[in-house]
């Protein structure tokens, strides 16, 4: 099976001369499709440089990244972006939610960036707000909400437009156990629908137990 992203000798470092700081060193990494991948490691291991550098987010310094047999890194921004829109997911660790939007309005507007049909948003967004369990606070704002409600909210908008990819940064930090279990538990059910690939990033035990494909980064390196 061909994979669905490759990442060959990636370095990515920040600076310049003496100032240079290595956060990933010589990565080799390859995900299959409809697979759901966990990176776990310490705070400044190099999780979350390396989903942003598989999301298109960031480029390499040195190294290649292929999604789906073409290299990304060689992409213009305008290529990038076009890519991230139609391809990507993304769950960031800060949420990334609109406050004058209502959590509806943010799903939808996920919807509209990755160019999904308006007549299929009103079934998209009832269908993820049910799987989240936010049918109570559909018409919040974030500033309404808890840190787990905006943490759903935030999985919904990125489940909502059915993305090749998703990749999530500790996607369960802000949840209780039993909510956190349930999203795994989605995250699964997605992937065993062959809808999606999902790569997250948790250092949550409970979690990895759950994940069958886990990879663990120590000091910019993949041990």
């Amino acid at each position: 099976m061909v994979p669905l992203i490759k990442v060959e000798n990636v370095v990515r470092e920040y600076g310049k001369g003496e100032n240079v700081i290595q956060v990933l060193k010589d990565i080799n990494l390859s995900i299959e499709p409809n697979t759901l991948v966990a990176l776990k490691g310490r705070s400044g291991s190099g999780k979350t440089t390396l989903l942003n550098l598989m999301g298109a987010l960031d480029c390499p310094t040195k190294g290649d990244i292929f999604f789906e047999n073409c290299n990304i890194g060689n992409f213009s921004e305008m290529e990038r972006t076009e890519f991230r829109r139609k391809k990507i997911g993304f769950i960031f660790q800060s949420f990334g939610l609109i406050p004058l939007m209502t959590v509806e309005e943010n799903i939808e507007f996920g919807l509209r960036v990755a160019g999904i049909p308006r007549d299929e948003w009103g079934e998209r967004v009832k269908e993820v707000i049910e799987h989240v369990r936010l049918m109570k606070r559909a018409k919040h704002h974030p500033f309404e909400l808890s840190g787990g409600e905006q943490q759903r909210c935030a999985i919904a908008r990125a489940i909502a437009p059915a993305p090749s990819v998703i990749l999530a940064d500790e996607p369960t930090a802000e949840l209780d156990s039993k909510t956190a279990f349930q999203m795994i538990t989605r995250f699964k059910q997605l992937v065993e629908a062959k809808k999606t690939t999902i790569i997250m990033t948790t250092h949550d035990p409970a979690i990895l137990e759950m994940i069958e494909h886990v990879y663990e980064l120590e000091d910019g390196k993949i041990e």
